[in-house]
């Protein structure tokens, strides 16, 4: 019969920073911790502007710069954290986080 601690040293540790008040201590090191990981939560930062600027241009082709480089195609789609550029034979779903700017076709804004 095994019990709870046969089966604690089965686990190899998992290596996670330490927390402090359930956030991760950003200047405490990363240690082994036995047993079950320690929460985690996920965080999505908004630009509420620049979601709107993309927003408008949904339907359009645009060109985006990212952290990775030039997407050009049409805006099919724009999220909280991510947009949907369709590109020939597929689409592509890029997060906000990762894009330094984008190209629209040139707004008239004369009426």
């Amino acid at each position: 019969m095994t019990t709870n601690k046969d089966r604690n040293k089965a686990q190899k540790p998992i290596d996670q920073p330490g927390y402090v008040n359930q956030m991760p201590a950003f200047h405490s090191q990363i240690y082994p911790i036995t047993g079950v990981p320690q929460p985690n939560e996920y965080l999505t930062h908004l630009d509420p502007v620049f979601v709107q600027h993309l927003s408008r241009h949904q339907g359009q082709e645009i060109a985006l710069m990212t952290t990775a480089g030039r997407i050009a195609g049409l805006n099919a789609g724009v999220a909280v954290d991510h947009i949907q550029i369709n590109v020939e034979d597929r689409s592509l779903h890029i997060r906000i986080s990762q894009i330094i700017y984008f190209e629209g076709p040139l707004a008239s804004y004369r009426e």
